[in-house]
């Protein structure tokens, strides 16, 4: 049987509770490089080369309110800038753009197959709310049953073959290639967008060859999809991930 053609690109991910809601860490704490998956951008958003040292020193200075700002990270009553009126109204969360897709009910009937592999939706993988504990966890603390709050209609993709369409965020390049991403439900997802929520993106690594490091522009990746709740020094750092094999041309 003639092997068909797929591509892919990579995405970050650890995420981080936050008052609640799971936050990836890498996209909100720590000066990192993420010229690979983002790129510098200025403010416009546009690449700008000059923003990298400005960056890396505002990252140094989290004690500076330009450093939240820069890195996005969620304000809250426990989570506050320095010297902080708590009474000023927070500003308003961005509206984030996301493909559409059938609802999370819909995993409980038939999945229809486009060359063996079951098509499913961002839209379903993120159709419900992960409530985890403030992390990092205490030392020696065991992680709760995050996998409990998972419907079992999605448990029950767990080692499935799948595709479904998403944004790619590259984290790993050979010979130019993506091995490694992250694949997100929306391209406004990043370390310098707004913050994903466990449930909104999945860590691929490639099989075999790597794919075209594509951004901004949806693909249908297909693979294998884990369902699992990974821990890393009392934090979750993944809910999903998927053994890439490429991207498919959808009907």
């Amino acid at each position: 049987m003639p092997r068909r053609r797929l591509s892919l690109s990579p995405l970050l991910a650890v995420a981080v509770a936050l008052s609640g809601p799971l936050y990836a860490a890498p996209f909100g704490k720590g000066p990192l490089d993420h010229s690979l998956c983002c790129g510098p951008r200025g403010p416009s958003g546009a690449h700008d080369p000059s923003a990298d040292n400005s960056r890396a020193e505002l990252f140094a200075n989290d004690s500076d309110a330009a450093t939240r700002q820069e890195r996005r990270v969620p304000l809250s009553a426990g989570n506050p800038l320095p010297g902080a009126n708590l009474s000023t109204p927070a500003p308003a969360a961005p509206v984030v753009i996301r493909i559409p897709g059938p609802p999370l009910s819909a995993l409980d009937g038939p999945l229809e197959t486009v060359s063996g592999y079951a098509k499913i939706a961002f839209s379903q993988l993120a159709g419900f709310t992960v409530n985890a504990p403030i992390q990092p966890l205490p030392t020696g603390t065991i992680p709760p049953d995050i996998l409990a709050q998972v419907p079992a209609s999605i448990q029950r993709l767990d080692g499935k073959k799948v595709v479904l369409t998403g944004f790619m965020l590259p984290t790993k390049l050979e010979r130019g290639f993506a091995t490694e991403f992250f694949f997100m439900s929306s391209s406004q997802l990043c370390c310098f967008g707004v913050t994903p929520a466990v449930n909104e993106w999945m860590l691929v690594k490639m099989r075999k060859e790597g794919l075209p490091a594509v951004q901004d522009v949806p693909v249908s990746l297909a693979g294998r999809l884990r369902v699992r709740a990974q821990w890393n020094e009392g934090i979750l750092t993944s809910l999903y991930e998927l053994e890439g094999d490429g991207l498919l041309k959808m009907k």
